[in-house]
């Protein structure tokens, strides 16, 4: 089983793009690294070296013309998704970007071309639209935001509070890697690259995903994929349920 995971990035110069591949096949291996994002695909390919990914997550806007449309298409738009993301608690917390603002289009864009090849290498492989920054930020509890969160420092600070500052990580990696989560828990640790991060819990989302473990919210324009219920925090549980959300049931 091999579950590979992608932060999409767009920038021109700077390696601002993510890749993991976390192999269960033989044992367990977790590989990650940051690229320039025109170098994606290729580096993609050199990392799964002729393996058949179980299951694909992608940090970007997907979007489907219809619920059983192949492809992907490119729809720069304010999504359900986004909208239940977004708002009250949740909007200083966790809110992703809008797939209609510059650099939501310019994300949305590059996560579709790269769907869109993956979807037609591997035709019967699901790929999933994964948040990092939601999937770790609807873990915390309330007490991690007393202070406010500056959101380039987010990423590393939901990175930290559930790998070191809590047990959160591993019980997450505990339910959807009953066999691996340790070694798995240490090899995260290793990872010091925000990219690769991201990558690393674009990875983890579609292990979710193929269990159906994944909390999704969104609809047929899209849909972001969440922690498996029971991990899901009190405060983000009743927002998500006031918006029409399950998560309690």
């Amino acid at each position: 089983m091999v579950y590979l995971g992608i932060d999409a990035g767009f920038s021109l110069k700077a390696r601002s793009a993510g890749v993991c591949v976390i192999d269960l096949s033989h044992g367990i291996s977790v590989e990650a690294s940051h690229v320039r994002p025109s170098e994606t695909m290729f580096e993609i390919r050199r990392m799964l070296r002729g393996r058949i990914p179980t299951a694909i997550g992608i940090d970007g806007a997907l979007v489907r013309k219809d619920a059983s449309a192949a492809n992907f298409h490119y729809r720069p738009g304010y999504r359900e998704c986004e909208r239940l993301l977004s708002g009250g608690i949740l909007q200083s917390r966790c809110k992703p970007g809008s797939s209609n603002s510059p650099r939501g289009k310019k994300l949305h864009a590059a996560a579709t071309t790269i769907a869109n090849i993956l979807s037609e290498e591997f035709t019967s492989v699901r790929i999933v639209e994964a948040f990092p920054n939601a999937f770790l930020g609807v873990l915390l509890p309330d007490s991690a935001f007393g202070k406010k969160i500056l959101r380039r420092k987010k990423s590393d600070v939901f990175w930290d509070w559930t790998l070191r500052r809590s047990e959160l990580m591993r019980l997450v990696l505990e339910d959807l890697f009953p066999k691996q989560s340790g070694p798995l828990h240490c090899l995260a640790e290793r990872l010091t690259n925000h990219d690769e991060r991201a990558a690393f819990i674009c990875a983890v989302t579609s292990r979710g995903a193929e269990l159906r473990k994944a909390v999704s919210v969104g609809n047929v324009e899209g849909s972001i994929l969440l922690p498996p219920r029971k991990f899901i925090s009190m405060w983000a549980a009743g927002h998500l349920e006031s918006k029409g959300v399950r998560v309690f049931s």
